[in-house]
Order: C-alpha cells, then sequence, then structure tokens
C-alpha cells in the first residue's frame, strides 16, 4: 500500500495526464510524445486521411505528433482540435497555426461538451483520451454525430491490462477492455469496426515495473 506521499505524487501525476497545465505540464507532455509517438502515427494511418478533408482531434495535448497531419492535408483542407487544457491548447494553436497549411482551429473545451455541426466532419481521432471518459457512449454518440457519411473515427489506446499495472491508473482513469469499445462503436451506430492490435514496442522501466508496451487502434466509420 503506497504511503500518504506517494499516493499525493501518483494523483498529481494522474491530474497531469489528464489535464496538463504549468511547467510540469508542459515536461509531461513531451514525456507523453516520446512515449506516443508510434500509437499516434498508428491511428493516423488508420485514419486513411486526404488533402482537403476535415478532421477532428480529441486530446492532441502540445499538437506536435500531429504537425505531419496538418501539412497533409493540405491548404484546401481543415483541422480542428479540442483540448481540454488550456495550456496545451495555446501550445497546439501555436505549433500548428504556423505551418501555413491546413485551416488549423484549436478549441479549449470539453469533447463531450463541443457543438459542431452535424456530417461536418471527414475524420475523428484521439489517443489515450477515452481514460478520462466517464459515458464513452454518450461521446460516441455525438462523435458520430458530427461525421458525414463514410467517415472514420480512430481510437488509439493502450491495452488494460497494461495499463492496470501503471500505479497511477487508480486515480481517475477508466480502464477499458477493447472488446467493450468496440461493442461501444457498433452501438453508436458505427459499422466496419476493427481492432489492429500492436505488441512490437519492447518493455519500458518505470521505478521498478517493467512493463510490456503494446496497443490497440480501433477503427470504424459511420455508414452511408
Amino acid at each position: 500500500m503506497p504511503d500518504t506521499q506517494e499516493v499525493a505524487r501518483l494523483r498529481a501525476l494522474a491530474t497531469q495526464l489528464a489535464c496538463p497545465s504549468g511547467t510540469d505540464g508542459l515536461a509531461v507532455a513531451a514525456n507523453m510524445n516520446n512515449a506516443n509517438a508510434l500509437l499516434a502515427e498508428r491511428a493516423i494511418a488508420a485514419l486513411a486521411a486526404r488533402p482537403g478533408q476535415h478532421l477532428v482531434e480529441i486530446g492532441p495535448g502540445n499538437g506536435e505528433l500531429s504537425t505531419g497531419l496538418v501539412r497533409l492535408l493540405a491548404p484546401g483542407g481543415r483541422y480542428t482540435a479540442i483540448e481540454l487544457s488550456p495550456d496545451m491548447a495555446r501550445e497546439c494553436d501555436r505549433r500548428l497555426g504556423s505551418l501555413a497549411a491546413a485551416r488549423v482551429q484549436v478549441l479549449n473545451a470539453d469533447c463531450r461538451e463541443v457543438e459542431l455541426a452535424p456530417a461536418s466532419v471527414d475524420g475523428i481521432f484521439g489517443t489515450n483520451f477515452v481514460y478520462f471518459l466517464d459515458d464513452l457512449q454518450a461521446f460516441l454518440r455525438r462523435a458520430t454525430v458530427w461525421l458525414k457519411p463514410g467517415g472514420r473515427l480512430v481510437l488509439g489506446i493502450r491495452s488494460r491490462d497494461s495499463m492496470a499495472k501503471l500505479p497511477f491508473t487508480r486515480y481517475g482513469f477508466r480502464l477499458r477492455d477493447a472488446a467493450e469499445i468496440r461493442a461501444a462503436m457498433s452501438a453508436a451506430g458505427l459499422e466496419q469496426v476493427d481492432d489492429q492490435y500492436y505488441d512490437d514496442e519492447g518493455e519500458q522501466q518505470l521505478g521498478d515495473l517493467l512493463l510490456k508496451v503494446d496497443a490497440h487502434v480501433l477503427s470504424a466509420r459511420k455508414p452511408g
């Protein structure tokens, strides 16, 4: 059982992972970029984006991992970021808004509350944000409304087993099996639900823990 000081440290880390802020938040964001670069790359690949499309990213952090995507969309495209952290939203807007590529809009908001025009989006994606959604089904229903017919939704996550071994995930994280997320996608009206599992990232040392790093990239499309 962790002592009081250790619990406080773990709670603070979990809070920063959910919504990075201040100097510590900038460091956490940099670490997340390093840890999740391959996962983000695979999620973006599953999105199958094309120039001129309108894409929405949930929880881009400082935007570093999305620079290639914004360039791909070209001047005729549009990229909308929904970022809960004010500090990360500012960093994301500064980084991506200066690329002179797609039109960039960064919304400092909760994805559970944002209102986007129905059938206005070609694709929606994000990595590791579903841990902080109590009602995944409600979000998926909202996201499905935003999608155009044929639009894609992609979620990148770590497996429940690997996340459960991290001591901070007991504080504010909602861990779900990939099967539960697939079922929620189908229940939201999405089709062609796919789950690509990867276990080729090796292991990471976290304190006394040696953890296997794995990932699920879950994708689906809106009928039409």
